[in-house]
């Protein structure tokens, strides 16, 4: 960006982007370079997960595939809940930790894979009383077994993930994501001649398993001294607590509608709706996820250089909101096409729903990167409020929708709760800004919209500067 003059007016994005060459030094900031590694992984993930239920589909009869879904749900949620937080805390403080770096890392997989076989358990112990349906898990000991191991797998892959963000080394995110992907695809059909609706969860458990043995071989060349090893350090990981576990309240809460909406369903309407259910919330909720991640690149971008975070959270919102606007043209006009592939019903009960959550991937987009800048100043009290406002609004909206307007009750609840979300993210701005409403609005909107040429060349040339502005 050498060449743009040092001045006060604000210019817009249009403005940056149309000098010369200067995009390809914008977007090569690491802002971006690792928020296209996890979008790299998150588009390779949104193919292989569409050609993985494809092949469920072909596989296995629609209840099946309810209940494997379902399950599959269950262990995802059971494993971002295992790790208490703790693989967010890794990327705030692995940064500022230096030497012991490798200790902390190893501290927290092992507390996170303690708390993984703990609330497998739990969860085990009181399925007849939350998940009935899903009482086949305690059929054999092999699928008990099995059960908890792959929670503890995929929660260690969740805080690697982690974890090669905090180190900013987001390829090694795609890296491992090919292997796990690869090996998912291969087993289906495997897994169908011997287990039955079980072979869908033992596809992507063992898939799991094999990315966390990849994973730790990326990490040993990552983070500079580290080896794998069980590692008890209470001291460490309490360090991390108060920051943690206000972090995982709030991840809790914001992953807890998307992970249970599909148990909801299965209680409300049965399984075969939840199957169909399952496949358009899973390639709507993609956009969603786009930001996400672009919020966790942010996260690690202002841990290691907190100065910067004003600039940085107008490029992310920018940046996500751009992408939530192309994906959700794309599902609006291609959507119904999409679900074809899984089976004409498909199609025809699902595609609205896919449309409406495509929808709410745009207020989403804003929403994720402002808890993004919260974990940052670690302002975890309101980071907590903000999630627990668009995760209870989500559940109940849709619990209440649900037997009235069929699977797209769920679209419409998580698009009002994004909404009510956005609505409370602007009147905080909005009420830290001063002068007259109309002063008010026109700052946000310039502020969400521009940049002053100050913050760009300072911040494209890495200058220390950045800080004050």
């Amino acid at each position: 960006m050498e060449g743009l003059s040092v001045g006060e007016r604000s210019i817009s994005p249009a403005d940056v982007l149309t000098q010369g060459r200067r995009p390809v030094h914008f977007l090569a900031t690491s802002l971006f370079t690792n928020a296209f590694y996890l979008w790299g992984n998150a588009a390779g993930a949104a193919v292989a997960g569409f050609v993985f239920w494809a092949l469920v589909a072909r596989f296995y009869n629609a209840d099946e595939v309810g209940l494997g879904a379902a399950t599959l749900s269950t262990l995802t949620l059971l494993a971002m809940f295992s790790h208490l937080g703790l693989g967010m805390g890794l990327i705030r403080f692995l940064p500022e930790s230096g030497a012991r770096g490798p200790r902390l890392a190893n501290a927290v997989f092992t507390a996170s894979a303690v708390g993984a076989v703990a609330l497998s358990i739990v969860f085990l112990v009181g399925v007849p009383l939350w998940a009935p349906r899903l009482g086949f898990l305690r059929e054999q000991p092999l699928y008990t077994l099995a059960f908890i191991s792959f929670v503890v797998a995929s929660t260690l892959y969740v805080v690697q993930t982690y974890t090669f963000i905090a180190i900013r080394k987001a390829k090694y995110v795609l890296i491992q994501a090919v292997f796990v992907q690869l090996s998912r695809l291969a087993l289906p059909a495997v897994m169908a001649i011997f287990f039955g609706a079980f072979g869908i969860v033992a596809s992507g458990g063992i898939a799991a398993a094999l990315g966390v043995v990849i994973g730790f071989a990326l990490l040993a060349r990552g983070l500079p001294g580290y080896r794998p090893t069980g590692v008890v350090d209470q001291a460490s990981v309490f360090k991390l607590f108060p920051f943690s576990m206000a972090n995982y309240v709030a991840d809790s809460l914001l992953l807890t509608p998307g992970l249970i909406l599909p148990l909801v369903v299965l209680g409300l309407l049965g399984s075969t709706e939840a199957a169909y259910f399952y496949m358009a919330w899973f390639l709507g909720f993609l956009l969603t996820s786009a930001s996400t991640y672009l919020a966790l690149s942010l996260f690690a971008e202002g841990s290691h250089d907190p100065g910067a975070l004003r600039v940085l959270s107008r490029n992310a919102v920018l940046g996500g909101v751009a992408v939530a606007t192309l994906g959700a043209l794309f599902l609006l006009l291609l959507g119904d096409k999409l679900l074809l592939t899984f089976g004409r019903e498909y199609a025809s009960e699902g595609a609205t729903l896919l449309r409406i959550v495509a929808l709410a991937a745009l207020p989403a987009a804003v929403v994720n990167v402002y808890l993004g800048a919260l974990r940052v100043t670690k302002r975890t009290g309101e980071l907590m409020i903000v999630a627990g406002v668009v995760a209870v609004t989500t559940v109940a909206l849709s619990c209440a929708l649900l037997p009235l307007m069929g699977l797209a009750g769920a679209g419409v609840g998580h698009g009002l709760g994004q909404g009510l979300g956005l609505v409370i993210i602007l009147s905080r701005l909005l009420a830290t800004s001063q002068g007259t409403t109309t002063e008010r609005v026109r700052w946000l909107l310039t502020s969400l919209a521009g940049r002053s040429q100050v913050e760009v060349h300072q911040y494209a040339r890495g200058s220390g500067d950045a800080k004050a502005t």
